[in-house]
């Protein structure tokens, strides 16, 4: 008999046993015949030998990233390089910038919350008033998510237009009351009711698991009410539903459909706003509405209808009325007051802003949110900046005008009595367009509704009078200049109106102005503008470039250059002479050789007198100053010396430093030659332009215009010395001028391109300033009709950086004057609102703040950070992101830490004059 045993179940732990006790302490001496000794006080002793010595040596292969140590034991020990780490502190821009920056942190950091793509495949609204909807939510790659965990939406039906009404319009089926609390301060008192339509979250979601799913409303539509009053289910209609989901975290979508619940076609449609519109400001990750799940126009006309108003401020709700309001912003009537200026003006005695008003709705919790500020980057008066597109109802600005859609811009006019309207009294919409037709011209009783929008023609002020082209000639290869060719700029002019060209023989300086008189309540087109005298007020080349870094080059004005005081002939026979000359601040420049080396060029140059072969040291003339000069090599590496046409000698820079100048230091040959001047010249003004009129004093006519009665044509200067890229030629001409801010005529403005040294063209660093600024035909947002007609389109930074460059034209160099550098101004001012410590500073507006909070109290319509904005990829060179450097940087980052932090990474041999152009910036090693 055989018994098998098995173990048993294992039994409770025992208890802990006591501590032991402490060990003892031990000693390590040197023993005596060397090695270590250790004693304990048990009596334990142990000796450790010293080892024996060995050489060791490391050999590395540098293609596999192996190390290997082998001793003279005989040991190898191989070593390999680990993994590359990442990046330390994660600091540069594209870190810490930049639309993939923004999805990747905040609410989005880790997929918290994820952008997604949500589309209703079908819906159905029964007669018993249940709707169903299917939908489905996916990556925005495609792929499917299955986890979507709740939903919110609604549904409204399109009413048609009643006799009385312009438009048709949404009527939504679920309702809420908002009640004012009666704690905050809010201007309507607490307990004021009124009614807004809302959506619902707790109907019946159902998960397909597979990306789909189905939401089956809990609003029944037979018994829908808005407040005590029915809505009527009317299944032959056109209805919408907006399904919305996420907002702060998870997959973050909205979808809409129109649908007819009896199955019959749409025939009635309201589209018109596209979201894309709204986006191409507001981008496409900031274009939300409050809660962050509403990303569509077509989601926000589902609630934001007639009817529906906010209870703390009793502003109405509906859209075209609130968001006319909110774009309008500080240029509304009633924010701007009774006096029409929104901000204070300290200069006068009256204090503007007793009158000013303002515009807000209380949202989330009773927060106010406020536009009083805010200003429309385009011009108000271009509705098509907002209305264009596809939309059905795209044109309904012009089509079908209503009292809710103007009096929300107009919102000084009173139609319930008439005040500030022509047409008197209007209790309803039925009549506007027989006033307001969609276009054609203005009449005594005719206010066409385009006609009147037409702000660059209805204003004659802002009409140019010229259509004028610049062209630039061809180079010998077809593409771009080489060394030794100067490029001719050619200018042509046409009247505006009849198309005639002009005598260009004629184009003589103006010394007065005649302007154009300003529009008013007795003459609201202006002028008529008084006749053209044929003297121009303003005729004005730049040329400037290369785009990355851009300077005024190979005009007159564009050169640092000095002349001899007479024609000679200059005593130059005093013993040891020599003339001292300082290139572009003395700094030296890195060149290249002809073999491909490179070579500093001495930004002091000293030409000694010995040098020279003259026939008469006491008596040289202009020719042979000019031929001591140039035969110098370290003078003809940086500057180049010639005679003038009346005989004078010139010298002038090559302008290969940062900063552009020249300058002389006191000797008997700059006494001799050129009366001692020991000034630092460099290019003319704050704004390089020449002059291409006919001068009244002729000392200043530009040797290099010519004219014929076709054409002004301008010689440029060799493009030895120029850095390859594009560059930028444009003018300013007019006849008119501009007696004031008032009173002027706007100037024609041209530009054209040339290639320097390579033929591809240079991306511009910035650009898409049409998005915010332009309407679609290309009209907009102009910047100083009254001096410079700089039209914000996308090559804006071409017209805007010929005065706004590089050079700080003061020879201290202590800060710019006139036209500050556009890549600091710009970003100042876009960041002016939301991040900037010393906005006024920063920016750099030479006059002041005279008109507080104008220049700068504006808010940036998207998250600030959204670089590609002004910098896409696509049409712009991306340097925002490689080439840090304090300008741009310094537009945004003006904290004292960060302007410290600048300075400090920063090599400035002269820290007196920051922006001299010494500088040597370490801002890419980190950044």
């Amino acid at each position: 008999m055989t018994v098998r045993l098995t173990n048993g179940a294992n039994g409770a732990n025992g208890t802990n046993g006591a501590n032991g006790t402490d060990g003892m302490s031990c000693t390590v001496s040197v023993g005596d015949a060397g090695g270590r000794v250790i004693r304990c006080a048990d009596g334990t002793t142990v000796t450790v030998n010293d080892g024996q010595s060995a050489n060791c040596t490391v050999s590395t292969d540098l293609d596999s990233g192996v190390r290997t140590i082998r001793c003279s034991d005989g040991t190898v020990t191989t070593l390999r390089n680990g993994t590359p780490g990442t990046d330390g502190l994660g600091v540069r821009v594209g870190q810490r910038h930049g639309l993939a920056h923004i999805l990747s942190t905040g609410e989005y950091a880790n997929g918290a919350k994820v952008l997604a793509r949500a589309a209703i495949t079908s819906a159905t609204a029964d007669p018993a008033g249940v709707v169903t909807v299917n939908f489905t939510v996916a990556t925005q790659g495609g792929a499917p998510i299955t986890d979507v965990p709740a939903i919110s939406a609604n549904i409204a039906k399109l009413v048609p237009a009643a006799t009385t009404e312009a438009t048709n319009h949404w009527m939504p089926y679920i309702w809420a009351t908002e009640t004012v609390p009666a704690t905050g301060t809010f201007p309507n008192p607490a307990g004021t009711t009124a009614l807004q339509a809302t959506r619902e979250t707790n109907g019946t979601l159902t998960n397909n698991r597979d990306g789909s799913y189905r939401y089956v409303f809990r609003t029944n539509l037979t018994s829908a009410r808005m407040g005590t009053s029915p809505v009527t289910y009317e299944r032959n209609r056109t209805h919408r539903i907006v399904i919305m989901m996420g907002g702060h975290s998870g997959a973050t979508a909205d979808a809409h459909l129109d649908f007819v619940p009896d199955g019959t076609a749409i025939t009635e449609r309201r589209n018109i706003i596209q979201t894309s519109n709204c986006q191409s400001c507001h981008n496409e990750n900031e274009f939300r509405g409050h809660g962050g799940d509403r990303l569509s126009v077509e989601a926000c006309t589902s609630c934001h209808v007639p009817g529906a108003r906010d209870a703390n401020s009793g502003n109405s709700l509906a859209l075209d009325e609130m968001i006319h309001k909110i774009h309008a912003g500080a240029e509304l009537p009633s924010v701007r007051g009774a006096d029409g200026i929104r901000y204070d003006n300290p200069a006068t005695p009256a204090n503007e802003a007793a009158d000013n008003g303002s515009y807000a709705i209380y949202g989330y919790r009773g927060t106010r949110a406020s536009w009083e500020h805010a200003e429309f980057p385009s011009v108000l008066s271009n509705c098509t900046k907002c209305h264009q597109g596809s939309g059905a109802q795209v044109d309904n600005w012009m089509n079908n005008p209503s009292r809710t859609s103007c009096g929300s811009c107009h919102d000084n006019v009173n139609f319930a009595t008439g005040i500030n309207h022509v047409g008197g009294v209007q209790t309803n919409d039925a009549t506007c367009r027989t006033c307001h037709n969609a276009s054609g011209p203005q009449g005594l009783i005719q206010s066409p509704v385009a006609t009147m929008h037409d702000w660059t023609n209805r204003d004659v002020r802002n009409k140019p009078e010229f259509n004028a082209t610049v062209t630039v000639s061809a180079p010998a290869n077809g593409m771009f200049f080489v060394r030794g060719e100067s490029p001719v700029v050619t200018i042509v002019l046409r009247d505006a109106v009849s198309g005639t060209l002009i005598d260009h023989t004629t184009v003589a300086e103006d010394p007065t102005a005649e302007g154009c008189p300003a529009p008013s309540a007795t003459n609201p087109l202006g002028g008529p503008c008084p006749a053209r005298d044929g003297l121009f007020r303003t005729a004005s080349l730049f040329v400037s470039g290369p785009r990355a870094r851009r300077m005024p080059v190979l005009t007159t004005a564009a050169r640092s250059q000095l002349f001899s005081s007479t024609a000679g002939p200059f005593d130059l026979s005093a013993a040891g002479g020599s003339l001292i000359v300082q290139f572009d601040q003395g700094l030296g420049v890195h060149t290249v050789n002809s073999t491909g080396g490179d070579v500093l060029a001495a930004g002091t140059v000293t030409v000694p007198v010995s040098s020279g072969t003259f026939a008469s040291a006491a008596a040289a003339t202009s020719a042979e100053v000019v031929a001591w000069l140039n035969r110098n090599t370290a003078f003809a590496a940086r500057g180049i010396a010639w005679v003038e046409s009346n005989g004078r000698v010139g010298i002038r820079s090559r302008n290969l430093g940062t900063v552009f100048s020249i300058q002389l230091q006191a000797s008997t040959v700059a006494t001799s030659v050129f009366a001692g001047d020991i000034l630092a010249h460099m290019p003319t003004g704050s704004s390089p332009s020449n002059n291409v009129s006919r001068r009244t004093v002729a000392a200043n006519q530009d040797p290099r215009v010519s004219y014929t009665a076709g054409a002004i044509r301008y010689q440029l200067d060799p493009v030895d010395d120029l850095t390859p890229g594009t560059y930028i030629a444009s003018i300013e001409i007019n006849d008119r001028g501009n007696l004031s801010s008032s009173d002027y005529q706007t100037p024609s403005i041209a530009r054209v391109n040339f290639q320097v040294g390579q033929a591809t063209e240079s991306r511009a660093p910035a650009g898409n300033c049409a998005s915010c600024h332009q309407g679609p035909d290309g009209r907009g947002f102009v910047l100083d009709f009254v001096r410079h007609h700089k039209i914000f389109n996308n090559t804006a930074i071409d017209q805007c950086g010929a005065c706004h460059d590089y050079q700080p034209q003061t020879a201290a160099g202590a800060a710019w004057t006139g036209a500050g550098p556009i890549s600091r101004r710009v970003h100042a001012v876009h960041a002016a609102s939301a991040e900037l410590n010393f906005p006024l500073s920063t920016v750099g507006y030479s006059n002041g703040d005279p008109v507080p909070g104008r220049n700068w109290n504006l808010p940036f319509p998207q998250d600030l950070r959204t670089c590609e904005s002004c910098h896409p990829a696509a049409t712009t060179s991306g340097t925002w992101q490689t080439m840090a450097a304090r300008l741009p940087c310094g537009g945004c980052h003006d904290s004292d830490a960060a302007t410290s932090h600048m300075r400090l990474q920063t090599y400035d041999p002269t820290p007196a004059t920051p922006w001299s152009g010494d500088e040597v910036e370490s801002c890419t090693v980190c950044h």
